[in-house]
C-alpha cells in the first residue's frame, strides 16, 4: 500500500505502508466521486484490508485519521514543506519563524483571522497548548522533542525555548504536529487514547459521515484559505484488495497510495489514468538486535551481502524502487553528505563473501545446506502485514537468496495492526519497511534507526525498532544537533555513518517511493515530475497541499 512517508505519526508507530495490486482498498460505494449537486466529490484510498474505527484523534497512530487520511486535512500544522524539494516550505498557520540564541529560541509568528471549524478563533493559546501537551504526555511525544519552555506573545506570536540547540526539531514541530484546539482538548482526560468522533480543526474540510467501510470528509465553511477547497468532499474507502482492484479498472478510484507492475499499461489504457512514484526515504531489512542470531553482526553483514538488490527491487518493487547502492544507507540525493572515507563503499551482492562471513565467525554448514552454531540452526523469521504484497514479495525472494547461502527465511504474514503492535513492542525477528526521510537532512534517517531514547527499554518503541542501543550513535546524534559548527555536525555525521558500514544496525535495500496514482477524469491540478509541488500520495501530511491545489474537471 501507499508510502505515507511524511505522515511520522502513524509512520514511526504504527509503520502502516506496503504496497497492494495498484492502488489499495476499495470499498461498497464505489460510484461516489464524480459531480454532484454539492460540487465535486473524489473517492481516495490510503490503506487496505481492515474496517474503519470511528476515532480521528491526530495523536493517536492507530486513529483512522492517521492510518486512512491525513491528519492536516482537519488537523492543520503551522508549515507545510514540499517533499519534492528539500528547503521549500509553505506558510501556513504559521506566517514566519525565526531562531535565534544560537538555536535554542524559536518563534513563530501565526496567522489571523483563522478559526476552528467550529467557528473560535485560532490563537497562541491553542499553539501553547499544544506543545504543552507534548511536554507533558511523552507517549504523544514521538518525536521526543525536549522543550524548556514554551509562551505566548500576545494572541498572534509564540516562542520556544530550549536547553541545546533544537534546529533539526524544526521539521517536527512545524510540519508534522497538527494543532489542536485548547477549548475542547483542555477538556480531554487521557489524548494519547481519546477517541476523537467529531474532530474539530482548522483544516478545509470537517468530518461529514462515517462507516466502517468509509468516511466523508466535505469543505469547511469557515476554512481560512478564500475559495478553498474547490473540491467538495473527499470520500476515503476501505475494503479488499480486490474491489479495490475493480474501482481501479472501472476507474472510479480518483486518488490512492498504490502500485503494480503494471501501472504504465494501466496509464496507457486511458488518458485519465496517472501515476507518480518519486522516491523519499529508505526501505530496509530491519532486525531485531535483541534477538539471536541478528543479534550477531556477522549474520547481519552476511545477509547484506547475500541479498541481490537490483533483483528484489526489479521483482518485488516492478522496478520502480531504486537499489540504494552507499553502504551508508543515504540515498542518492544525500552523497554529497557522505563521509569521504565511506564515498567509494558500496553495497555488493556477493554470496561466497557471505558464506564466508559466517565461517570465519564460526557457523559450520550443516547437512540441509542451512548453518549453524552452538546446535541451532540459522533462521530468521521476516514479518509484515500479508496485504503488503510489494514486502510480501520481497521476503519471498530474500527467502531464496539466503537459502542459497546457508541462512533460512521464513515469511510471516500478519494483519497491519499486529505488525504495528509487534514492531512496538519488540514481538518480531526481522520486518522490511521504510524509514524517516523528513527534510531531506540525512539526520533524520539516522535518528530514526539509531536513537535509542526512540525505544526505551522496557517500553513502547516509536522508531529505532531494531532497539539499536550506543553510546557512540547517541552521542553523535546529539552533537549534530546541539553544535552550530558545520565541521563538527558533518564529523558527527561521519560517525554515525561508521556505525551504519561497520555494525550494520540495518540492512539498506533500496529508495522508498511515496506511491501515488489519481485520476484526471474528475479533477485537475495534481502534482506531477513536471510540478513537484508535493507528493502525489494521498496520505501525509502534504496531501492537503495537494488537495487545495486540485480544481474540479466540470
Amino acid at each position: 500500500m501507499g508510502r505515507s512517508r511524511t505522515n511520522q505519526r502513524s509512520v514511526r508507530v504504527l509503520a502502516v505502508a506496503g504496497l497492494t495490486a495498484l492502488a489499495l482498498v476499495g470499498c461498497s460505494n464505489a460510484g461516489s466521486s464524480g459531480s454532484s449537486s454539492s460540487g465535486t466529490t473524489l473517492t481516495v484510498n490510503n490503506n487496505e484490508g481492515e474496517p474503519l474505527t470511528d476515532n480521528f484523534n491526530p495523536l493517536d497512530p492507530t486513529s483512522t485519521l492517521n492510518v486512512y487520511g491525513s491528519f492536516s486535512m482537519i488537523y492543520e500544522p503551522l508549515v507545510q514543506y514540499d517533499s519534492q524539494r528539500p528547503g521549500v516550505t509553505y506558510p501556513w498557520l504559521a506566517t514566519s519563524s525565526a531562531w535565534s540564541n544560537g538555536d535554542k529560541t524559536l518563534t513563530f509568528n501565526l496567522r489571523k483571522n483563522v478559526t476552528w471549524s467550529d467557528g473560535k478563533p485560532f490563537t497562541s493559546s491553542d499553539v501553547v497548548y499544544t506543545f504543552d501537551l507534548l511536554k507533558k504526555v511523552s507517549a504523544v511525544n514521538v518525536y521526543g522533542i525536549q522543550f524548556a519552555n514554551i509562551v505566548a506573545n500576545g494572541k498572534y506570536q509564540v516562542t520556544m525555548t530550549f536547553a541545546q540547540p533544537a534546529f533539526a526539531d524544526f521539521y517536527y514541530i512545524a510540519e508534522v504536529t497538527p494543532m489542536l484546539p485548547e477549548h475542547i482538548w483542555s477538556k480531554v482526560s487521557d489524548p494519547a487514547t481519546y477517541t476523537d468522533t467529531n474532530p474539530v480543526g482548522t483544516g478545509p474540510y470537517v468530518l461529514a459521515h462515517f462507516t466502517p467501510q468509509n468516511f466523508m470528509l466535505n469543505k469547511n465553511p469557515h476554512y481560512w484559505q478564500a475559495g478553498l477547497p474547490k473540491i467538495a468532499s473527499l470520500d476515503y474507502v476501505a475494503g479488499t484488495a480486490t474491489s479495490l482492484q475493480t474501482m481501479v479498472n472501472n476507474d472510479t478510484l480518483d486518488w490512492s497510495s498504490g502500485g503494480s507492475p503494471g501501472a504504465q499499461k494501466w496509464v496507457k489504457q486511458n488518458p485519465v489514468n496517472h501515476y507518480w512514484f518519486p522516491g523519499g526515504g529508505v526501505v530496509s531489512l530491519e532486525p531485531n538486535l535483541a534477538r539471536w542470531p541478528l543479534s550477531d553482526v556477522s549474520v547481519r553483514k552476511a545477509i547484506s551481502l547475500a541479498v541481490n538488490r537490483p533483483v528484489v527491487g526489479t521483482r518485488g518493487e516492478f522496478g520502480y524502487e531504486t537499489p540504494i547502492i552507499s553502504t551508508t544507507g543515504m540515498l542518492p540525493s544525500q552523497q554529497n553528505y557522505v563521509a569521504a572515507q565511506f564515498a567509494s563503499d558500496k553495497l555488493t551482492y556477493d554470496p561466497a563473501a557471505a558464506k564466508a562471513v559466517l565461517k570465519k565467525a564460526g557457523y559450520s554448514l550443516g547437512s540441509n545446506g542451512i548453518f549453524e552454531k552452538g546446535g541451532k540452526q540459522l533462521a530468521i523469521t521476516i514479518e509484515d502485514p500479508s496485504g503488503f504484497v510489494d514486502y510480501i514479495t520481497d521476503c519471498q525472494l530474500i527467502d531464496t537468496e539466503l537459502k542459497q547461502v546457508g541462512i533460512a527465511v521464513t515469511c510471516d504474514g500478519v494483519s497491519t495492526n499486529a505488525w504495528g503492535s509487534d514492531l512496538a513492542s519488540g514481538n518480531f525477528e526481522s520486518t522490511i519497511r521504510w524509514s524517516d526521510y523528513g527534510n531531506g537532512d540525512p539526520y533524520y534517517l539516522y535518528n530514526g534507526w539509531l536513537n535509542s531514547t526512540l525505544a526505551p527499554k522496557g517500553g513502547q518503541a516509536s522508531d529505532d525498532f531494531e532497539r539499536w542501543n550506543s553510546s557512540a550513535s547517541q552521542s553523535a546524534l546529539n552533537t549534530y544537533i546541539s553544535t552550530t559548527s558545520t565541521a563538527t555536525r558533518s564529523q558527527a555525521l561521519a560517525t554515525l555513518e561508521g556505525i551504519i558500514v561497520n555494525q550494520v544496525p540495518v540492512i539498506p535495500l533500496f529508495d522508498a517511493a511515496d506511491w501515488g496514482t489519481y485520476l484526471t477524469k474528475n479533477a485537475v491540478g495534481w502534482p506531477s515530475p513536471h510540478n513537484p509541488y508535493a507528493d502525489d500520495s494521498p496520505g501525509a501530511s502534504y496531501a492537503e497541499v495537494v488537495a487545495l491545489r486540485l480544481r474540479p474537471v466540470h
